[in-house]
């Protein structure tokens, strides 16, 4: 028989749980984007690392882009890899990737439970079964605490995304992604393509470029985003320095440089064009490709490049900036 004792007693405490529990749930969870790598790739600068940001979406926390010194980034912000759990990958360029290894390796060796989701475009699963093959031989020695060893590909799941698809991660968490115009070739001639990412969390919406042109598909995933983070290039003044470093780099191959640097990678005016045509709501810059000179040297032609079409809030992101959407925008 069970007592009027307990009864009393487990009602009690169904009352004082409900009240906590309701504390527990925020009311506003957190939608903030972290750049956490901002340099225009692929040669290291010495204030900033290469691209690679982190978003946190309530409490879960995911990498989008892993460039060299994205696990030395979490760990200024005090975050341990075994936060992640969910990893996007825009593009297969090293700028993009070069830090996956660090990531995966190292939530390995210090044996964080739990399994990693890693999306990214056709050739990712490459990629990642390079990094696990990498990791063999460490396997084989051990951590050299007498623990075993787990196998370091089994909580390692891949998912290769193509050119337009719409993922459900639940939790009012949903992806879409595109491919952009920052490769010419296609998917049959490379095995590859460039991606951009948007990411919807109930009625808040940030979208993310990693590479690319001008492109009509991005600028229709960015509509009404409350956050658009892109790529720019300061494409006058980084001809202007190639050219003077190289001057004898002849007219064919000028010509070529300008057709890539212009179409592969996207100006500040055309992100002005772009953020306005799709009105979004806070535009943020990230993985600058300007002049080997302090970022403050190329700023002006940035700023004056966006606001010829683009009149909202700007922001020039550094290493370690954060970002937050908030409930009521």
């Amino acid at each position: 028989m069970i007592s009027a004792r307990f009864l009393g007693a487990a009602a009690l405490l169904a009352e004082c749980a409900t009240p906590v529990a309701a504390q527990e749930a925020p009311a506003c969870p957190a939608f903030r984007w972290t750049t956490l790598g901002t340099a225009g790739g692929p040669v290291p600068t010495p204030d900033r690392s290469e691209p690679a940001n982190l978003l946190d979406v309530g409490s879960r926390s995911i990498l989008v882009d892993t460039g060299d010194g994205t696990a030395d980034a979490m760990g200024q912000l005090g975050r341990q890899l075994g936060d992640v759990s969910t990893i996007f990958i825009s593009h297969l360029h090293w700028d993009h990737v070069g830090g996956l290894a660090a990531v995966l390796g190292l939530r390995w060796m210090n044996t964080f439970p739990g399994d990693v989701m890693v999306y990214g475009p056709p050739g990712t699963q490459q990629i990642v079964d390079g990094i696990i093959a990498s990791l063999r031989p460490q396997e084989r020695v051990g951590f050299g605490t007498g623990a075993a060893v787990a196998d370091p590909a089994a909580n390692i799941t891949v998912i290769e995304i193509p050119a337009d698809a719409s993922l459900d991660l639940g939790d009012a968490l949903s992806v879409r992604a595109v491919q952009n115009t920052h490769f010419d070739y296609s998917l049959e001639e490379v095995g590859t393509i460039s991606l951009s990412y948007r990411f919807d969390f109930g009625d808040r919406s940030i979208t993310y470029s990693g590479d690319s042109g001008p492109s009509e598909a991005l600028t229709e995933l960015a509509a009404s985003s409350d956050l658009l983070v892109t790529e720019v290039i300061a494409l006058e003044p980084l001809i202007d320095e190639i050219l003077a470093s190289r001057p004898d780099m002849p007219s064919p191959v000028q010509a070529a440089m300008r057709q890539h640097l212009s179409t592969h990678h996207i100006d500040a005016a055309d992100v002005g064009i772009m953020a306005a045509a799709a009105e979004v709501d806070h535009l943020v810059l990230t993985h600058f490709a300007v002049p080997p000179t302090p970022l403050r040297e190329s700023e002006a032609y940035l700023r004056a490049g966006v606001r010829e079409h683009y009149s909202g809030p700007l922001d020039l992101s550094r290493d370690l900036s954060s970002f937050d959407v908030g409930c009521d925008k």
